[in-house]
């Protein structure tokens, strides 16, 4: 027994001794030298100069398509404008002042607030002018009555013409004196003159105020006006009436109406430019003071071929876009006409139907594959 497992043992041995000559002269085999045409074929995926094992006769890979987003040409109407900038300015903003000396008794309104025409804002004490007022009425009584006289003794030729028209002027004087008590004593109540909203109060209850002295500032809102210098070359392209619209950095992306509203009759002989006056909807948003970017309309194009402004190739010296071409990108040269905020016009270039890369297309060559993500313009 031990005899047999012995020879066992001793030809397996021999067994794995061979196996392993024989995978030496393999490793050995395969270290000597190849042909140059058969390293060519066989290396990397079969394409020359690939440092990983190939299988040649498979086709060559294809470079990963891009995600873009895309979106179609529009038609609509498209306008040129003139752009400047200019700050917000109300017409109606005035100072209002005491017109009597007194304390003031009471304060009806705050800044900040809206008043109405006729509105109290405020009180200056009245007492003393309500006295002047019955002084006055007193005197006038006394006067028509001394007229009374005169007229029927004038008729009985008892008195001159010279005290009859004593009599006369003496009762016109006391009419005219009690008038004057009655505006005066109407000017111990300050009221709005006009619509407005109460910008600045100058005054504290109890103050003892002057004539002319400033009670409040009050300004109305709505609307408001914009002033701008325009070039004089394009007088023929202005009128009243004219579109506009401004921005403003509180509100942004927000268009605010607005409409040409007066056109000096002369040119400013040191700028060569003509003042133009808008009228601006606030909304109850805008302010005066405000710093604004103006835009006004100076033309406008009806069915106009328009692409978003992001369509425009960042990474090319002339006008370019990249449009879809069944799976790949096309690059096409376009010629641009008005430019708007968010969109522009397309002379040239392009055609209803046609897709833009909008999103994505930075990096794009004639020919890259791209695939369209989902969203407007994607079919």
């Amino acid at each position: 027994m031990r005899a047999t497992r012995d020879t066992s043992i001793t030809g397996a041995r021999r067994g794995g001794a061979f196996l392993a000559a024989a995978a030496t002269l393999v490793s050995l085999a395969g270290c000597g030298p190849t042909p140059q045409g058969e390293a060519a074929a066989t290396r990397g995926d079969g394409r020359p100069g690939s440092g990983r094992p190939g299988r040649p006769g498979l086709p060559e890979e294809r470079t990963a398509a891009v995600p873009v987003e895309v979106a179609a040409v529009a038609t609509r109407s498209v306008a040129a404008y003139l752009e400047t900038n200019a700050a917000l300015e109300a017409e109606n903003d005035v100072r209002i002042v005491a017109r009597i000396a007194g304390p003031v008794v009471e304060l009806a309104t705050e800044e900040g607030r809206t008043v109405r025409k006729g509105q109290l804002m405020a009180r200056i004490d009245p007492r003393e002018a309500q006295a002047q007022v019955q002084i006055a009425e007193v005197t006038l009584r006394e006067a028509e009555r001394a007229f009374e006289r005169a007229e029927s003794t004038f008729a009985a030729q008892l008195i001159s013409q010279a005290e009859y028209d004593q009599a006369l002027t003496a009762k016109e004087s006391a009419e005219a004196t009690l008038a004057d008590r009655k505006v005066q004593l109407g000017y111990t109540t300050i009221a709005a003159p006009f619509d407005a909203v109460v910008v600045e109060r100058m005054v504290r209850l109890a103050d003892h105020v002057t004539v002319n002295k400033e009670l409040f500032r009050i300004s109305d809102f709505d609307p408001l006006l914009c002033k701008i210098q325009v070039p004089e070359k394009e007088l023929p392209r202005l009128h009243e009436g004219q579109p506009a619209y401004l921005t403003v950095e509180a509100w942004p992306g927000e268009r605010f109406a607005a409409r040409l509203l007066r056109l000096s009759p002369v040119v400013e002989a040191a700028t060569g430019t003509v003042r133009v006056t808008l009228e601006v909807q606030a909304r109850g948003r805008l302010r005066p003071g405000m710093f604004a970017s103006v835009f006004l309309e100076v033309d406008r194009r009806h069915g106009a071929l328009t692409i978003p402004k992001a369509a425009l190739s960042r990474e090319s010296l002339g006008d370019t876009v990249y449009v879809v071409n069944g799976d790949v990108a096309a690059r096409r040269p376009v010629e641009l006409g008005y430019e708007e905020a968010d969109a522009v016009e397309v002379v040239s270039g392009l055609t209803r139907g046609d897709r833009v890369i909008v999103v994505g297309q930075d990096g794009l060559s004639e020919g890259t594959p791209i695939r369209i993500l989902e969203g407007p313009g994607a079919r």
